[in-house]
């Protein structure tokens, strides 16, 4: 009788070529792989059991609802200050199923999450999907989303701090993925439109594992020589324009950032810096709208996110330099 279930495990050889990687390993998180950041918070609620109730910002990602929402679980939504810190109004101490979900922005506020996990002990998670480097607390579950930092077609790690389970069965991603090897031959604008595509997918992807793709494709990228490169760029710009930030930034709450998050009431500056190919995407455009002399919505139309990322050399950094020097004349 033929063993049908040993011959798929089995190892490959021969055939065609495929995509060769190297093997660097040094992913700075370990976790529960799974398929997206907004799928790793609903590992986290599933896991923790029994969540009567979440308390979230309102400066924050709208996709985290998504998992609220499948799980049935109530929400409320808190408001922050102009420090991306709770209000005066933040929270009470949440009651038994209760918690609190606090955004660590742009990877900025590494000591408003120690201060929070204590204030919070055990009824707070930490969204750290700006903040890939930033190591979980003890005893704080918390979650990332990888692709933020690296070109990845999706993913997402969970940590529970010693309880981590086995991942549900693997997601794949082939079928969308296809827009980063298009980025590559032709340009992030022709290959804009599989971006997209890729994005829809992930608001409609059920919990599943990390795909073998995007985790070979992690395994991959060097972090450590990208971590050094992100902070060298921020503390640059932060050397150059911390004087007239409007965000004020704790040089020793900054971790291995996101990017440089510029605020100005410069209202063209984004279009100016834009229309000379500086990427900058709103966080988050629906606040925008929210009642205009709200901090978030203040925050999310003055705040430009400065690329910091390892792509970028110095000489990208005094170019956006140079451009904002310009335009303020």
């Amino acid at each position: 009788m033929i063993d049908r279930e040993s011959m798929e495990s089995s190892p490959e050889s021969g055939g065609f070529l495929g995509l060769e990687l190297p093997l660097v390993d040094d992913f700075p998180q370990r976790g529960v792989p799974l398929n997206s950041g907004r799928n790793a918070l609903e590992y986290i609620l599933t896991a923790l059991g029994n969540v009567r109730r979440v308390y979230l910002p309102l400066y924050t990602c709208p996709s985290l609802l998504t998992p609220l929402q499948r799980l049935g679980i109530p929400f409320e939504r808190y408001l922050i200050n102009d420090s991306l810190e709770p209000d005066e109004y933040a929270p009470p101490c949440p009651r038994k199923g209760e918690y609190v979900l606090y955004t660590n922005y742009f990877g900025v506020k590494e000591r408003a999450v120690d201060a929070l996990a204590a204030r919070y002990s055990g009824r707070i998670i930490i969204d750290n999907a700006m903040a890939l480097y930033s190591p979980p607390r003890p005893g704080v579950p918390t979650f990332y989303s990888p692709r933020k930092f690296s070109g990845l077609p999706d993913g997402g790690i969970a940590c529970l701090n010693g309880s981590d389970t086995l991942p549900p069965p693997p997601d794949t991603s082939y079928e969308t993925a296809g827009f980063l090897l298009h980025a590559l031959d032709c340009g992030l604008a022709a290959a804009a439109p599989g971006a997209e595509a890729n994005e829809q997918r992930l608001d409609r992807a059920p919990l599943r594992g990390m795909s073998p793709l995007t985790e070979r494709l992690m395994r991959s990228i060097g972090y450590k020589a990208a971590g050094v490169r992100r902070r060298g760029n921020f503390h640059f710009l932060h050397r150059e324009l911390g004087s007239i930030n409007k965000l004020r930034i704790d040089p020793d709450s900054v971790g291995t950032p996101f990017c440089y998050p510029f605020r100005t009431n410069l209202a063209e500056l984004r279009g100016y810096l834009i229309d000379h190919n500086i990427h900058l995407p709103v966080f988050w455009p629906h606040l925008v709208d929210s009642p205009p002399f709200s901090t978030e919505a203040r925050i999310s139309r003055d705040l430009l996110p400065l690329p910091v990322d390892q792509r970028c050399t110095l000489e990208d950094m005094r170019r956006i330099l140079s451009l904002i020097r310009r335009f303020m004349g």
